[in-house]
């Protein structure tokens, strides 16, 4: 069986390796600092499946211009390469920041990184994505309802958006679920059994 990738995308600070732990159990390297995950990091799920943990994409408040352009290339390359044999995409958002993101990124004339990412891979690279709306713990309720309003009216109708917390664990089960499901209905029985 060729092998397969489920990816997981996001900025610095999103939480992508703590919403890997909370749906598959990897011991993955978490941080509090942005920019923990520095490399691709390469995991073992079920026979011919591979997780792959990115860095984060964008700015970051560790290395440079330099190191962020290396990152950057480093991801668009795995994702172009790899597009035919993702099975599926889990791009994270900080939620709690969301508008705050987004407002700061249009006075500059640009659009989110994170609704650029997720159309990046769906539209132009035929990659299956979701959205975990990640930290949905981290503001007050009325905050968190109008940041996760904006980003699912900013990714649009056809990108599932999960509101997740990996810190209390509040929708994991929700998007495990999806993620379990699609990774089967891709052939793979036991998508989560790590392989040791």
């Amino acid at each position: 069986m060729p092998e397969d990738f489920l990816v997981f995308t996001g900025r610095p600070n999103a939480g992508k390796s703590s919403i890997i732990r909370a749906i598959t159990g990897l011991k993955v390297i978490v941080g509090k600092e942005p920019g923990t995950t520095r490399n691709l990091e390469l995991y073992s799920l079920a026979k011919g499946m591979t997780l792959v943990d990115m860095p984060g994409y964008g700015r970051s408040l560790r290395g440079g211009r330099d190191a962020e352009d290396h990152i950057k290339d480093q991801i668009l390359d795995f994702l172009k390469e790899n597009a035919s044999k993702i099975v599926l995409a889990v791009h994270v958002v900080n939620t709690s920041t969301f508008i705050e993101t987004v407002g700061r990124l249009g006075k500059k004339g640009f659009i989110s990184i994170d609704v650029e990412m997720v159309h990046y891979m769906k539209r132009d690279l035929g990659i299956p994505a979701i959205v975990a709306a990640n930290k949905i713990d981290k503001s007050g309720e009325a905050e968190i309802r109008d940041n996760l309003d904006a980003l699912i009216e900013e990714m649009g109708p056809s990108i599932k958006v999960f509101p997740v917390s990996a810190r209390t664990e509040k929708g994991i089960g929700i998007l495990k679920d999806e993620v379990h499901r699609r990774l089967v209905d891709r052939g793979h029985k036991n998508p989560f059994e790590l392989v040791r």
